[in-house]
């Protein structure tokens, strides 16, 4: 932790930029589980920049439309690519020191081999898992997207920096992690299983008898639970890794 003249220890604070990539509108109930089918919504894939001393830091490895066009089927539209994102901060794939994986799915992680000087921290169970994965889920993990990286394992909460840590939050996958960044204005937790705003601040009536809304996508239901409300009662800002509306703010807080 740095100090101030004064020889007093000064708190590091970080600034997330969130960089849209692609847009996909889904039905919302494949976000919210078991909930609101019928109901279009437009999710946003996205990487983190995390602003602060020291190493250049992002969250998640990033992906392009027309990988999920082409290769998954799944109609996107291209918002930016990830070098067009770094650039409005000064930045290109290559000055990208750490990248913080919040899981091996490959909308996550199909951009990682750009950042070529980057080492990958993810969590154990993660890796183990998608390197074997069941077959009902196999195609979510191409290897070719995440073998050859240069991977920094941990297991569990973790701090990888002064006021940066990573929170094992597993359900969606099998060994998901979120990502606790201090802020100016309190601590914000980048979600990360896929989520929107709904799934961590369910709207009126449900939240009246529910606290949280699992995923619609999810490995084990009451992991997921339990990981959503983890970061419920940690954070002082919750940042849901698939919502809209971060396509319109250049950075929290």
């Amino acid at each position: 932790m740095a100090k101030d003249p004064g020889g007093k220890a000064k708190r590091t604070n970080y600034v997330i930029h969130p960089i849209p990539l692609a847009e996909t509108v889904l039905d919302r109930s494949a976000m919210t589980y078991r909930r609101n089918a019928g109901q279009p919504y437009a999710t946003i894939d996205y990487i983190w920049y995390i602003e602060g001393p020291g190493e250049k830091i992002l969250v998640d490895g990033g992906v392009d439309a027309e990988y999920l066009n082409k290769e998954r089927k799944i109609p996107t539209r291209q918002i930016q690519t990830v070098a067009e994102g770094l650039k409005k901060y000064g930045l290109t794939p290559a000055d990208i020191d750490v990248v913080i994986v919040t899981h091996l799915h490959h909308d996550h992680i199909a951009q990682a081999h750009d950042f070529s000087r980057a080492r990958f921290i993810v969590q154990k169970a993660e890796l183990d898992f998608a390197r074997m994965p069941h077959p009902t889920v196999a195609p979510q993990y191409p290897p070719q997207y995440f073998e050859g990286l240069n991977f920094q394992v941990v297991e569990g909460d973790a701090q990888i920096a002064d006021g940066l840590s990573v929170i094992s939050t597993p359900g969606h996958t099998a060994g998901g992690q979120s990502v606790a960044v201090q802020t100016a204005k309190g601590l914000a937790v980048i979600s990360g299983l896929c989520t929107i705003q709904d799934n961590l601040e369910p709207p009126e009536p449900l939240n009246k008898t529910t606290p949280v809304i699992p995923c619609g996508v999810l490995i084990n239901l009451l992991d997921a639970y339990d990981s959503l409300l983890k970061i419920k009662q940690m954070a002082d800002i919750i940042i849901s890794l698939h919502d809209a509306r971060y396509a319109q703010i250049s950075h929290i807080p």
